[in-house]
């Protein structure tokens, strides 16, 4: 399920309802789901939420971090054509 926008969230009989829409192809928004929640689990879910979403931010921080040294190391040496002479 593709969630580009929360478009309500409403807590009735013990549960979170959230409405989560995304964009079709001309633009609007479309409802794609809702997601149900346990009113007593809702700190759980939303704190691993969280924590899921900071461990993947900070492994796309690596990544790029590792690529661009990666970069720079192979924009830093020098490439000779010629055989070297003693």
């Amino acid at each position: 399920m593709l969630i580009e926008k929360v478009n309500s969230a409403s807590f009735a009989n013990g549960i979170l309802r959230i409405e989560v829409a995304k964009t079709n192809g001309k633009g609007e928004w479309i409802e794609t789901g809702t997601l149900e929640i346990p009113g007593s689990l809702v700190a759980n879910v939303i704190s691993q939420i969280s924590t899921a979403a900071t461990d993947i931010s900070g492994q796309l921080v690596k990544t790029d971090a590792n690529n661009g040294a990666e970069k720079a190391d192979s924009n830093d040496k020098p490439k000779s054509k010629g055989k070297s002479k003693k």
